[in-house]
């Protein structure tokens, strides 16, 4: 009964599913990513939802776009009134709703047909599993943190962004969320409401977008650094799985596993995938040519990791053209982000603000968490790409050096070519990275003061 729950375990873990559906939706409501992807086909509802599609990617442009150029304008007004808590305020607020569009017509616009081709690829052609072996790894706990990781984050971003919207209600004075100029009266009735609205959308926009563009990312490395760990499992049970081909009998196995398991016993060789073991009896069970020999079934095995660590490599280079140029400029962003929003945080320091500093300080942890899960996770996928050769040392090539040491020293010279995610093929992003920017952002922060203090 037990070993029945657990085939149906496997099955369950093994079968393919859409792995983006959570960020998918997330970029649907950002306007990056098109609703009409859910409703297939040429009839009339296809058609509605296509119009309504459009209609609101252009909505939230209008809304984007006209907060953007009042800030501009509230820039240009009270440029050189000595107001510099102000003034940077409004050039954090018009920096942040730039990147906003940026994104949106980047991701719908600009290269939707890369993005489409970077989600089909890997949902179209992920192992769900390792190969057969003496021990096995699924994407399900991949596919779990990545779930993990993209909600957190949102949910993040939209709580960052709500305190703002909170601000005109607890203060009951009838301003905005937004301090901005406006060429009329926006305190009249309905006029405020309206223009309430407005930038209460506007704030979800900003939310959504920052969610998307580097949430999607974060998924896409998790699923990667999953993909690694099927590769590395299989690899480091390609003789077994050869054994299995030539329908080897229990005797063979035993001995076969024995002296594997004297090369595999360090603990935490995954980065989120859980190992589990194969029993031995299941892989006796007779296989369609189980008459085949060694070199054979090797070859056959082997072939399938190669023709994995291809797919992976080809997802990561799709991954790269897509947010290379887009890191470039947010290592930049990012850098000049921290830096205002410190130092308005220090220059909102009466009784009355403390409401503005916890929004203020929610924006700041929110640019370091989205610089974070950039680095972080595009140094994991660097850590897991230098791993493949490391598996085929934990099996036991000794067993057939002979056979397979032709074919394991060219995997390996050619897996040693880590593969690097960067920001504008300029720098690496990596935890180090992380520091170098904290240090830059800070740098610029000091001047800042100096110059505020100095009138």
């Amino acid at each position: 009964m037990e070993s029945k729950a657990k085939k149906d375990t496997i099955k369950d873990d093994s079968k393919r599913r859409d792995l983006f559906v959570f960020v998918r939706q997330t970029m649907c409501i950002a306007a990056m990513y098109p609703f009409g992807y859910y409703v297939k086909g040429s009839g009339i509802l296809a058609h509605l939802v296509r119009i309504c599609d459009l209609l609101y990617e252009f909505f939230n442009y209008f809304v984007c776009v006209h907060i953007a150029g009042l800030f501009v304008c509230t820039i240009y007004i009270n440029y050189g009134q000595g107001d510099l808590d102000f003034f940077v305020n409004c050039l954090i607020q018009t920096i942040i709703y730039l990147w906003t569009i940026a994104m949106k017509l980047y991701f719908r616009r600009f290269r939707p047909g890369l993005l489409n081709a970077i989600l089909s690829k890997i949902n179209d052609e992920y192992e769900p599993r390792s190969a057969v072996g003496f021990s096995y790894v699924t994407m399900a706990e991949s596919y779990r943190m990545s779930k993990l990781w993209i909600k957190t984050y949102v949910y993040c971003c939209y709580i960052g962004t709500i305190f703002w919207l909170a601000l005109p209600i607890a203060y009951r004075d009838k301003s905005l969320p937004l301090a901005c100029w406006y060429p009329f009266d926006y305190t009249q009735p309905i006029v405020y409401e309206v223009v309430f609205f407005l930038q209460a959308m506007g704030q979800i926009q900003v939310a959504a977008s920052f969610a998307s563009s580097s949430g999607l990312h974060m998924v896409l490395c998790v699923l990667i650094s999953g993909q690694y760990d099927v590769l590395f499992c299989s690899l480091k049970n390609v003789l077994a799985t050869s054994y299995v081909l030539m329908g080897a009998n229990m005797a063979q196995l035993r001995q076969l596993q024995a002296e594997q398991s004297v090369s595999d016993a360090e603990p935490s060789q995954y980065a989120y995938s859980l190992e589990e073991q194969t029993p031995l009896r299941e892989l006796l069970q007779p296989t369609a040519e189980s008459s085949r020999d060694f070199a054979t079934a090797f070859r056959q095995s082997f072939v399938h990791c190669i023709q994995h660590h291809r797919y992976i490599v080809a997802a990561l280079k799709k991954m790269e053209r897509f947010y290379s140029p887009i890191w470039f400029v947010k290592i930049g962003e990012v850098t000049f982000l921290m830096c205002l929003v410190a130092f308005v945080s220090t220059k909102s320091t009466s009784a009355n603000s403390f409401m503005r500093m916890v929004s203020l300080g929610q924006y700041l942890l929110l640019v370091l968490y989205e610089l974070f899960i950039i680095c972080y996770f595009a140094d994991i996928v660097f850590q897991n790409s230098q791993r493949c050769g490391e598996a085929l040392w934990r099996s036991p090539w000794q067993r057939h050096l002979k056979e397979v040491r032709r074919d394991y020293l060219l995997f390996m010279l050619n897996s040693r070519r880590q593969f690097q995610l960067t920001a504008g093929k300029i720098t690496n992003l990596n935890v180090e990275r992380v520091r170098g920017t904290i240090t830059t952002a800070f740098s610029f922060l000091t001047l800042l003061q100096k110059m505020d203090a100095r009138g």
